[in-house]
Parts: C-alpha cells; sequence; structure tokens
C-alpha cells in the first residue's frame, strides 16, 4: 500500500516512517533533500540520518550547472576565471533559503573563493525564466529541465555537478572531470526503513530491490523522467546519507545558513 504524506518537501512522510514499528512492514522514498539536508540545516525536523535504515540507492537526478549565453566562456576553467573576474556582478538563481539549489550556489562562490549574490525563487520555472531574460545568469538546474534550452542554444552547459557523465547528454562533461573537485550534487531518491529494522530484513529488501531496478521495463520509466538508475548495496546508501548529511551542516554553518 502506497501512502502519500506531502508537505514540508518531505519532511511530513520521513518523521512518520522514523515512529514506525521497525519490522520491515514500513518503508520510505526519501530524497536528497528531505533525507540529508533538511536535517542539517532546520532545526524544526525531528529526524536524522540516525533514525533510519538504508536500504538502497533507487536513482539519481543529475544536475547541470548552466548560465545565460552572453556569459562569454567557452569552458569551465574559462567560467571561472570570469566569474573571478566579475566578483558580485554575477546572479545564482535557485529555489529559495536552504534547498538544495540554494546550497548549489553558495557551495560554488566558496569554492572559488568570491562573492557571488543568490537569488530565490518558487521553482525551476521562474529561475528559467529570469535565467533565459539574463536577470540570473548562473543556475545549478536538473538536466532534463534544462536539456531543450542547452540543445537550442538558450544556455550554456558548463558541466554535470554529478559523479558521472548523464547518459541522456554524454557530451556535457562533469565538472569534477574539469578539475573543479567536490560539487557532486545528484539530486536522488533512495529507500529506507525505521532505524532498528532487524538486519536480515534490510537484507532481504535490498536484495528485491536489486531484482526490481534489473527490470527493463522499470528501468525504462525511470529513465524517462531523466533520472539514472544506480542500485547498490544498503551500506553504501548508509554511508552516502551520513556523508551528505555531514557535509550540508558544515556548510550551513560556514555559510550561516539555518532554518527555523
Amino acid at each position: 500500500m502506497v501512502e502519500n504524506r506531502t508537505g514540508a518537501g518531505g519532511a511530513i512522510a520521513l518523521a512518520t516512517a522514523a515512529k514506525a514499528a521497525p519490522d520491515g512492514y514500513t518503508l520510505v522514498m526519501g530524497g536528497s533533500a528531505p533525507s540529508a539536508i533538511m536535517p542539517a540545516i532546520n532545526r524544526n525536523v525531528t529526524y536524522a540520518p540516525k533514525d533510519f535504515e538504508a536500504i538502497g540507492y533507487v536513482a539519481g537526478l543529475p544536475i547541470v550547472l548552466v548560465a545565460h549565453p552572453s556569459v562569454p566562456a567557452a569552458d569551465l576553467k574559462e567560467l571561472i576565471v570570469y566569474v573571478r573576474a566579475n566578483a558580485g556582478k554575477l546572479n545564482c538563481g535557485h529555489h529559495g533559503t536552504g534547498t538544495g539549489t540554494h546550497l548549489a550556489c553558495v557551495q560554488f562562490a566558496r569554492m572559488l573563493g568570491v562573492q557571488i549574490p543568490d537569488v530565490g525563487y518558487k521553482g525551476a520555472p521562474q529561475v528559467n525564466a529570469d535565467l533565459l531574460a539574463n536577470r540570473v545568469q548562473l543556475y545549478f538546474a536538473t538536466l532534463p529541465t534544462q536539456l531543450q534550452y542547452i540543445r537550442a542554444g538558450q544556455m550554456k552547459a558548463y558541466g554535470m555537478a554529478s559523479p558521472a557523465r548523464a547518459p541522456s547528454a554524454p557530451e556535457i562533461p562533469t565538472l569534477e572531470e574539469q578539475g573543479l573537485k567536490g560539487m557532486n550534487l545528484d539530486s536522488w531518491n533512495a529507500l529506507y526503513a525505521p532505524a532498528g529494522t532487524p538486519r536480515l530484513i534490510v537484507q532481504r529488501l535490498n536484495a528485491e530491490l536489486q531484482k526490481i531496478l534489473a527490470n527493463p521495463e522499470v528501468r525504462r520509466r525511470i529513465e524517462n523522467t531523466g533520472s539514472i538508475v544506480r542500485p547498490g548495496s544498503a551500506e553504501a546508501l548508509a554511508k552516502l546519507t551520513a556523508d551528505e548529511y555531514a557535509h550540508y551542516r558544515k556548510l550551513a554553518a560556514d555559510a550561516n545558513i539555518r532554518l527555523d
């Protein structure tokens, strides 16, 4: 049975699952934002990664750094030079304070060691409208929403903020392979159970998840959304969640970002 618990960007669903009996009969599909980012920066969130047993990674939604075509940089190396030479003059659009897109702007500015003003919007359509109009110049966005603009020449793509190139756009290199280390910002979905779920149950659920993700029809439906299926172990997901939680806690503290 699927029960949709909407609200608070997924935090309500995860908070509910955290309190469920750890018997393997209640699972939650957590994304990177509600699973790692929100508990790291929002003091009102009542759970943390320790309140869950990782089951397995399901899919990642690749993130791409795009810019308005007026930015006179041919590649990421030239973009970094240009941004540093124009500190404070370029704006980075995002989806609101504390969102993954906001923290991407903050992290990019800190890695380059310059000021990049960030501008919050309600979501991707609003950011794209102002990016196309050159009111903001930079944006870390999900690849599927930007691909049409990139291929039409309405935006420049400077790299995937993901561990690997996206199958749907293999011509776009990653930021990592271009020398900008640590900007892996995939928006991911993964399966969790309440903390205390027995190890044998976790192993069984992970095994069943791997079978499901190996099904060609399931993979096709996931990949048609622009996501990338990345099966893996429960241990790998637990490490990913803990590492991202720690990363965003430090980033939020260093940049004085805190949600109440």
